[in-house]
Order: C-alpha cells, then structure tokens, then sequence
C-alpha cells in the first residue's frame, strides 16, 4: 500500500472543508443577524400593540427547527466517514471556521 495514493483526498478534503467551514461561519453569522432583528422587530409590534404573540405556537417553531438540525447532522456525519478525506475535512472545516 502506497501511502502517496492518498493525497489527493487528504488535500482535497482540507480545501473543501477549509472552504465550507469559512463559509458555514459567514452564514451563521448573517442569519443570526437576520433572526434578531426579525424576533426585535417582532417584540417592538406586540409592545405597541399591533400584534400579539402565540408564545407555545413559536416554542413549537422552535422544536421543529431543532429537530431539523439533528436531522441534517446525521446527515453529514454519514457524509463524511471516508477517514483520509474526512479527517483532512474536519481540520479544514475547523480552521475555515476559525478564520470565517
């Protein structure tokens, strides 16, 4: 066994990961960003009094949304089971994340 055959997954699994994990952070960002001031807009309506809040029906938005998450990382944990590729991967992702 060569041990030179396994380059190119290993370089290739960290760029990816290097680039997604960048790109996961930036996302993750701009969508925090976008559900705060979306939940402050919302409290500034219903404390002036145009709208009124289902509190249990959000909480419930809030579970399904937490289930989803769950779902999509069992996901990616069967995506990424190769160990040359995702080891290199989830270095990648960690740095690219760090650096995002």
């Amino acid at each position: 066994m060569d041990i030179t055959q396994f380059i190119p997954d290993i370089g290739g699994g960290f760029i990816i990961g290097f680039v997604l994990g960048w790109a996961a952070k930036k996302a993750i960002k701009i969508v925090a960003f976008l559900i705060g001031i979306y939940i402050l807009s919302l409290l500034y309506l219903a404390k002036i009094g145009v709208i009124s809040i289902n509190k249990d029906a959000f909480l419930a938005l809030i579970g399904n949304f937490e289930s989803s998450l769950i779902v999509f990382g069992n996901k990616l944990v069967g995506l990424i089971h190769s160990l040359s590729f995702g080891t290199s991967f989830l270095i990648g992702f960690g740095l690219g994340f760090k650096k995002g």
